[in-house]
């Protein structure tokens, strides 16, 4: 038996390895084309991309540019490895579903059992809600901040379980909503070792990734261990590029690293699965859904239970995952119908890679596209409204999750979405109050004002579950008035924190021993809109005296971080 299954697992091997090595041929103009996507990453002495195409379960363009390693001049080649940053969540929900298709875990568990930090939350918190990102459980990333870590200081899976130990109330009730939060799938790496008796990393790489000779794929636990053929990570600063040396060992939602001839492999795994592992892919496929059958649909698209965000790109339905970590930068863009898949793994820190599989994709399957590249505005059926009628929609307006201040204006007799930055796009009529934003390319982004709710905007995007805006009096206030009526020490008792307020130059500033100053502008009343990324905003409410009696920290990925105000006897 054991000759038997030796000999299995060497045919398989073979098989792995003869579809990662074949390459496909494609027309000559299209590959010229493709080839021409990479002239910004074919710059002498500078970070690169490792890239491939799989179509019909063939390797049909696979690309490598640029240097791993600017000091020493080592390229970059199809066994370099990358952090795949958040695209870690994809091989992370894999693994969990392994284990609950086994009979070794259920989706509907209660993960307090199993991680002891979590036993001081009091509502039952299920599996499910953790991969569906629908736990409550504030994300990290902000919180950490706010509790006064330094970014460059390394943050770790124990780091994480003290912040969580830590919390009492949930940003709402489990299974109830979703929140952006990286926090569900770390817990999901504690979970999946806890119960299957190895570590994560151990599961991972022995249970996961050898059985399908990915042995250039590897979990990263230390920032001190030394790995081989790692892409060192960069990124521009002042017009220069210079190593990037911040990182954490975080994991379940990074630190995964690996090449794009182990993905390759990957993917044709999952596509040619059977058994359980077929299973496995098919549930990973299933949109995720909330205990009142809502889908977690976001301007990204719905999201999957593998983690992957479906949309209709130029009429045609396609999957994707992005992530960052540590300046690499991951994504992986597929067409599901027409056996397309793109992948891209870069180490410049930029960000967005992943436009290099859709635009080869607009080449590669041109023919397959129902829709153009872009919205022939001149063809929409619009609805003729006087500028008396445009102006009732005029005004600021606020998102509080996403905490984002818009304004609505008509210049020159067209209604215009204004941005922040100033940045405007014209608002065409189709209904007496509905709108298309005037875009490039083929996205659809509609404006609407509820006939039945004054004074709010909804946004929708691809259509998304639209995001509420609400309409605000914009407040000014002088000096001496903020340090009246907000100045002081607020606290946060679960996490210790406090922050001293006080004017400055008729804003309020926020100082804290480890962050500095803060500063924020009003927007209403009792609104302030913040600097700061992790502090972007904060409200204020009153006792039922009209004082100030303390703020929330309200935004999607915490909600309710409640800091008293100190009353000074």
């Amino acid at each position: 038996m054991r000759i038997l299954k030796l000999v299995c697992s060497f045919i398989l091997l073979l098989t792995f390895e003869t579809y990662a090595q074949h390459q496909s041929a494609i027309p000559q103009d299209i590959e010229k084309t493709i080839d021409s996507l990479f002239n910004p990453w074919k710059q002498p002495n500078s970070p690169g991309v490792s890239f491939a195409i799989i179509k019909d379960g063939k390797v049909i363009s696979k690309k490598n540019y640029g240097l791993s390693d600017i000091e020493n001049k080592t390229p970059i080649t199809s066994q370099t490895r990358f952090n795949l940053g958040q695209s870690s969540a994809h091989y992370t929900a894999y693994a969990l579903l392994k284990l609950v298709t086994e009979g070794k875990l259920s989706l509907g568990d209660d993960v307090r059992k199993h991680i002891k930090e979590l036993q001081s939350i009091k509502q039952v918190i299920t599996v499910k809600d953790l991969l569906y990102g629908a736990s409550g459980i504030y994300d990290y990333q902000a919180l950490k901040s706010i509790c006064g870590w330094d970014y460059t200081e390394n943050f770790s899976q124990k780091d994480i379980l003290r912040l969580v130990a830590l919390q009492k109330k949930l940003a709402f009730n489990p299974g109830t909503d979703y929140s952006e939060a990286d926090i569900n799938f770390a817990l999901l790496a504690e979970l999946i070792g806890n119960v299957s008796g190895k570590s994560f990393k151990n599961y991972m790489e022995e249970d996961i990734f050898k059985p399908i000779g990915m042995t250039n794929t590897f979990i990263r636990t230390n920032l001190t261990t030394m790995h081989q053929n790692v892409a060192h990570s960069y990124r521009s600063e002042d017009d220069k590029t210079i190593l990037n040396n911040s990182g954490n060992t975080v994991l379940g939602i990074n630190n995964m690293y690996s090449s794009i001839d182990d993905l390759i492999l990957w993917e044709y795994h999952i596509n040619s699965a059977s058994g359980n592992d077929q299973k496995i892919v098919q549930q990973m496929n299933g949109i995720i859904k909330l205990n009142d059958g809502r889908t977690n649909s976001t301007s990204s698209g719905e999201l999957t239970l593998g983690q992957l965000y479906g949309h209709k790109e130029r009429g045609l339905f396609s999957t994707y995952i992005l992530g960052s970590g540590s300046g690499h930068d991951s994504s992986i863009f597929k067409f599901p119908t027409q056996n397309y898949t793109a992948i891209a793994l870069s180490n410049n820190g930029d960000g967005y890679n992943g436009y290099l599989g859709v635009i080869a994709a607009h080449n590669i399957l041109e023919e397959h596209f129902t829709e153009p590249e872009t919205t022939n505005f001149n063809t929409l059926k619009t609805k003729s409204l006087s500028k008396k009628q445009l102006q009732k929609f005029e005004g600021h307006y606020w998102d509080q999750l996403g905490e984002l201040s818009r304004d609505i204006k008509v210049i020159n007799d067209t209604l215009r979405y204004v941005r922040t930055n100033g940045n405007t796009n014209a608002l065409i009529p189709l209904e007496n109050n509905k709108f298309q934003m005037k875009v490039q390319f083929d996205d659809k982004i509609y404006i609407e004002f509820p006939e039945d709710e004054t004074d709010v905007m909804e946004f929708q995007y691809l259509g998304a579950e639209p995001i509420r805006f609400e309409k605000y009096i914009l407040k000014a206030y002088n000096t001496q008035e903020i340090s009246n009526l907000f100045g002081g020490v607020y606290i946060n008792h679960e996490y210790n924190i406090m922050y001293s307020a006080m004017a400055d130059n008729n804003k309020l500033k926020l100082s804290n021993v480890k962050n500095g100053d803060i500063s924020f502008t009003p927007i209403t009343s009792i609104l302030f809109s913040g600097d700061s990324w992790f502090l972007r905003s904060i409200e204020f409410t009153k006792d039922k005296n009209q004082k100030i009696n303390g703020f929330y920290v309200k935004n999607n990925a915490i909600r309710n971080l409640w800091f008293e105000k100190v009353v000074v006897n």
